[in-house]
C-alpha cells in the first residue's frame, strides 16, 4: 500500500474515534444535567409585581 492510502485511512479512523468521543460525552452530559434536574428542588414563583407597574392592571397593547 502506498503511504497515501495508510495515512488517510489512519485519518479516518482517528476522525471517527474524535467524533465518537464528542458524541458519547455529550450524551453523557445530557444524561447527567437531566438527572439534575429531577433532583433539584423548583424555584418559587414571585407573585410580585413590577415596580414599573403602577395601577395593577394587566398592560394593553396600542391598538392600531
Amino acid at each position: 500500500m502506498s503511504q497515501t492510502v495508510i495515512f488517510s485511512v489512519g485519518f479516518a479512523v482517528f476522525a471517527l474515534t474524535v467524533w465518537g468521543a464528542i458524541m458519547a460525552g455529550g450524551i453523557w452530559f445530557g444524561q447527567l444535567a437531566e438527572s439534575d434536574d429531577e433532583l433539584s428542588q423548583p424555584r418559587p414563583v414571585s407573585t410580585e409585581r413590577d415596580s414599573d407597574d403602577v395601577s395593577g392592571t394587566p398592560r394593553r397593547l396600542p391598538s392600531d
